[in-house]
């Protein structure tokens, strides 16, 4: 496995972002100000799916389900979207739980308080908030995309909830040949993921992409976990996916690394 260069400034550290491209418009200029080579090859599409009497019967009987649970931004986001299509003030009485700092963010932003957990941005953090301890009896609402894990709502069922998904949206997965792959390797950059399934999508592409870039930016324990699984050795653990942790872990690493 190459080993990561000494580098000695920003400038010279070029960084692969793979987020949706409506995901990047913040962080790829914060990277470039810093002097950063930024290299954008997003991995995922966000794509809302159209309205079905299902979510339309959930959202205008949301003041039914005692909890909500935004699963990430593009839920807190697309979920907000119908809330305010139905509900021209924000029902009363509903615990708001957003799985991280970013996705809470979008839901504070719209004057909801959204609670989140205190440090493990993921399901199983989620899982050890107070509000979805005791569920007996109680009704719970997920906000998601399309599939995805089923751990959170294994569990809270195992705990007594009624659990349902509103599924708002699908990720879709751009394919880049060979040929673009070898271009955006070719600096062996930093590599930032904001999720397993980012991940996931540039090792189905680049089986050995552990060997082709010089680090990860990884957002959680869990994407860190994955990372080492597909043979990974020098990652940067962030606070969060929120763009201020994301730069931050970049400059970490930038320190560690010189």
């Amino acid at each position: 496995m190459p080993k990561p260069s000494p580098i000695n400034t920003l400038g010279s550290l070029p960084v692969l972002v793979t987020r949706p491209a409506s995901q990047a418009e913040e962080i790829c200029p914060a990277l470039e100000a810093l002097g950063c080579e930024v290299i954008r090859q997003p991995l995922l599409k966000i794509e809302a799916v159209a309205e079905t009497p299902v979510i339309k019967s959930q959202f205008m009987d949301i003041d039914l389900f005692d909890a909500v649970i935004a699963i990430s931004r593009n839920a807190a986001e697309m979920g907000l979207m119908y809330l305010d299509q139905y509900w021209p003030q924000w029902p009363q009485g509903i615990d708001w739980i957003a799985i991280g700092p970013v996705t809470a963010e979008v839901m504070r932003a719209q004057g909801l308080e959204a609670k989140m957990p205190n440090s493990q941005f993921d399901s199983e953090g989620a899982l050890q908030m107070p509000e979805l301890q005791a569920l007996a009896g109680k009704k719970i609402l997920i906000w998601r995309g399309v599939g995805g894990r089923e751990t959170l709502a294994s569990t809270l069922r195992e705990r007594g909830a009624e659990v349902k998904y509103a599924e708002l949206y699908q990720r879709l997965i751009p394919e880049y040949d060979e040929q673009q792959w070898q271009q955006t390797l070719a600096s062996e950059p930093l590599l930032l993921v904001s999720s397993g399934q980012g991940l996931e999508a540039i090792a189905a592409q680049q089986p050995k992409i552990s060997d082709k870039v010089r680090g990860i930016i990884a957002p959680s324990s869990r994407v860190a976990e994955l990372a080492k699984s597909l043979g990974f050795t020098e990652i940067q653990i962030a606070a969060s996916a929120q763009d201020v942790d994301m730069i931050m872990a970049v400059k970490q690493w930038l320190r560690k690394m010189t």
